[in-house]
């Protein structure tokens, strides 16, 4: 036996997290309701298979979360396993946007209240900083992902065009009924 390399257990536990263009909306919609959101677009390049864009009018990630915002199991909702117990928040694990990196090109643009401006961050497929510069964004965040790999996870489901967008409008149904309520 021998140990698999860290990027392919990286991949393989992503794989549980992410497993279709369906789950990769679902987490950004989810991270946008929980900052506060109540404006989100999700735009959609080849079904999501090339592009997926989700944009809110959130609270924005602080300058001082940014450098571990996409690091697997660092989450700004919950400090120890007892906060479990009086959760507020769709999201809580921290796997979401660190689990996306791993099988897509990933930009982050955020601005929160406080900022004179945006910045566009460009992620690793472990979720660190390779770069970032002043942006134009107004408050809030926007995630783009560049892609083709999703294809190998949703190869394994096999989702054919209609009934991902049978999926993607009980998501947005459902959204609208949790917003409503």
């Amino acid at each position: 036996m021998k140990q698999l390399p860290a990027a392919t257990v990286r991949l393989l536990s992503s794989s549980q997290i992410i497993t279709s263009v369906v789950s990769v909306v679902k987490e950004l919609i989810e991270n946008s309701l929980d900052a506060g959101a109540t404006s989100i677009d999700v735009k959609l390049e080849n079904y999501g298979f090339d592009k997926i864009e989700v944009r809110d009018n959130g609270e924005g990630i602080k300058a001082v979360d940014t450098p571990v915002m996409a690091m697997k199991y660092y989450t700004s909702k919950i400090n120890s396993h007892e906060d479990l117990e009086n959760l507020t928040t769709y999201g809580f694990r921290g796997e979401a946007l660190g689990s996306i990196c791993c099988v897509a090109e990933v930009l982050i643009t955020t601005r929160t209240a406080a900022d004179n401006f945006s910045t566009q961050y460009v992620l690793d497929g472990s979720g660190h900083i390779l770069s970032q510069k002043p942006s134009h964004l107004g408050q809030g965040k926007k995630v783009a992902l560049y892609t083709n790999i999703l294809y190998l996870f949703c190869l394994n489901c096999f989702f054919k065009k209609k009934k991902l967008l049978r999926e993607y409008k009980c998501i947005a149904l459902g959204l609208v009924l949790i917003k409503s309520s």
